[in-house]
């Protein structure tokens, strides 16, 4: 994913986490806010879900997702995008599958 895309800094992070408005899904939780800059997109993966090994697969796997779908996602907001337990045992297919579904029922997906 290209860095103009990447959410960056704590402050965002918390004011997302904060202000922001949560949809959930079985494998992963989408919060977004209003931005008056083009869409961002942080991803956050806990201890929860494996070793560092099986973290980082789940953030490349996320980050590809989104990468792929960039063009149909609403502009003008900030997303964060939190996995779930079990998100490491989907592959990539189910995990973009789950993600646009996140993003269809908050009304933030375009589709052509």
């Amino acid at each position: 994913m290209q860095k103009k895309y990447r959410l960056s800094g704590r402050k965002t992070f918390n004011y997302l986490l904060n202000k922001g408005t949560s949809v959930p899904a079985k494998a992963l939780v989408l919060i977004y806010a209003p931005s008056k800059y083009p869409k961002h997109v942080g991803f956050i993966v806990s201890k929860k879900i494996g070793n560092a090994v099986v973290r980082n697969r789940t953030r490349r796997r996320l980050r590809e997702a989104f990468r792929s779908i960039i063009p149909k996602v609403t502009d003008n907001h900030n997303y964060v995008i939190i996995a779930r337990k079990g998100i490491e045992d989907l592959d990539f297919l189910e995990i973009k599958t789950a993600l646009i579904a996140v993003l269809k029922k908050a009304n933030l997906y375009k589709e052509n």
